[in-house]
């Protein structure tokens, strides 16, 4: 089948610096009581005051990496400290639990800087880079001669120098508090159960600071937390960057009630609700243009989110394909055409929810894949204007072809070039296709389970053997379904258990 081309402190020092904030509060009541609760102003904002040293100056903590054969005991003894502060230090509830490979804070700083090249992800932005790596916004961007800094595209590399010891971004954690009219400091830390000195740790302030409405804090609290605009509260891409042909899932979730809209390109994105936010899939055909594509969320924030995203290619070849004589007049424009119309009002179906959970499994079982995904297609030596939207796998008539997931019976007829064509709905615009078939095993509107025998392999339609045409498609997007088959595009995207708890 063929389709048209178209953070301010290390980690140590932060630690005790907010014990002692804590202490300083807990034994100087008079001085508690002398502030007053600053209110948020109803006018123009009051300027946060300067924040405290930057983390790229506090001392780089030392980091040892557990060898085979160590016991936190014997890693105690080489840096002369006590297993006890190890444990403390690292969150390690039972000493005997250490593991090769496992990343140990040392107390006493020590360490070196460590470059790393990371690749943007969409969500990043430079202070939420900086607060992970333990350096500064400037020191990113000047390292990387960043013109325009809050416009970073997502795929594109950045080389960071790394103050947590390693070449590993520390887990920024918290929920984000856009301030209200009226709501002072104490009141929302009293809401959280937090400390107005936690608040301004968290946010590399001195206390007290002053807030106006709009302002965006990050509370202290389990759950990843992204430096975003707003109300917006996560945002998820994967995988970047995106390929020719490929799919990604994007997950979106902000502090503002609504439905979201959005767009990728110039293709319209249809969003589901998944856990706190929403959830929508971005599909590439093998003809997509490699190059930067806009993404633009709007409808759960006052602002809307927008982030340039690399698209890459895929590599894809040419196949110059000889037809016998009598296949010729299935080549005719206008019979493509004719199938193509009828398909398309399959495919740019829309369901709720996803019928499926992980991988797909492949329709065939024990075979070999003769033709793959996004070649470009010549027959009998015409232009080059279409490319195989799909796999076609090896078997003579009536090999077994099975459901790779959970589904319905969308459509089961015969078409001209497709034979006979059975499609299968999954939900969220994800549809497969089965082509030149010999004979089907379900009916229209039946609900498929995951491997249920569907279908038998032949070779009718515009087919010169024996196999089967496997489709895979989004929004009417044909993409590669082996991509589908080794990734578990949107547990990759949604957000983790300690996130949807709060």
């Amino acid at each position: 089948m063929n389709r048209s081309r178209r953070s301010a402190v290390s980690f140590l020092p932060r630690r005790f610096l907010l014990v002692g904030l804590v202490t300083l509060l807990s034994i100087a009541p008079v001085l508690v009581l002398s502030i007053r609760p600053v209110e948020a102003q109803s006018e123009e904002p009051t300027p946060t005051p300067a924040a405290t040293e930057p983390a790229g100056q506090a001392d780089i903590p030392l980091v040892h990496v557990v060898q085979e054969g160590e016991t936190l005991f014997s890693i105690a003894q080489t840096y002369e400290t006590t297993v006890e502060i190890l444990q403390q230090l690292n969150d390690i509830a039972d000493p005997s639990l250490v593991f090769v490979g496992q990343e140990l804070l040392i107390p006493g700083g020590g360490g070196d800087m460590v470059a790393v090249v990371h690749v943007l992800q969409v969500g990043d932005t430079l202070p939420g880079l900086a607060a992970g790596y333990d350096t500064t916004p400037e020191a990113i961007a000047a390292q990387n001669q960043l013109v325009n800094p809050d416009s970073l595209v997502a795929g594109l590399p950045l080389t960071i120098m790394s103050r947590t010891g390693t070449g590993t971004a520390n887990p920024v954690t918290g929920e984000p508090h856009l301030v209200r009219p009226g709501e002072t400091l104490l009141g929302i830390a009293a809401a959280h159960n937090l400390t107005p000195a936690e608040i301004a740790a968290a946010n590399d302030v001195t206390y007290p600071f002053y807030l106006y409405p709009g302002q965006r804090l990050r509370l202290p609290g389990p759950g990843t937390y992204q430096h975003l605009n707003g109300a917006w509260r996560q945002v998820h891409l994967s995988p970047v960057p995106m390929i020719q042909g490929q799919t990604a899932a994007l997950y979106m979730a902000g502090s503002d009630t609504g439905q979201p809209a959005g767009r990728f390109g110039e293709q319209l994105l249809r969003f589901a609700p998944v856990d706190q936010g929403y959830l929508a899939l971005i599909a590439l055909d093998a003809f997509a243009e490699p190059g930067r594509y806009r993404l633009e969320i709007s409808g759960l924030a006052e602002q809307p989110y927008t982030q340039d995203v690399l698209v890459q290619s895929g590599g894809y070849g040419t196949q110059l394909i000889t037809l016998p004589e009598a296949l010729s007049p299935l080549l005719a424009p206008e019979i493509r055409a004719a199938d193509e119309a009828i398909l398309a009002a399959i495919y740019e179906g829309f369901s709720e929810p996803a019928g499926w959970s992980g991988t797909f499994q492949e329709p065939i079982r024990d075979t070999l894949i003769t033709a793959g995904y996004g070649d470009a297609r010549s027959y009998n030596q015409g232009p080059i204007e279409i490319f195989h939207t799909g796999v076609d796998y090896a078997g003579p008539v009536g090999t077994p072809i099975y459901a790779p997931a959970a589904g319905a019976v969308v459509f089961s007829d015969t078409l001209n070039i497709q034979g006979n064509a059975l499609i299968l709905d999954h939900g969220l615009g994800v549809m497969t296709g089965y082509y030149h078939l010999s004979k089907v095993h379900v009916d229209f509107g039946q609900i498929i389970t995951s491997g249920q025998l569907i279908a038998e392999g032949g070779s009718t339609g515009l087919s010169s053997g024996p196999h089967l045409h496997w489709d895979l498609r989004v929004g009417n997007v044909a993409v590669n379904g082996l991509q589908w088959l080794e990734s578990d595009l949107i547990a990759a995207v949604l957000p983790t258990p300690a996130e949807t708890e709060r």
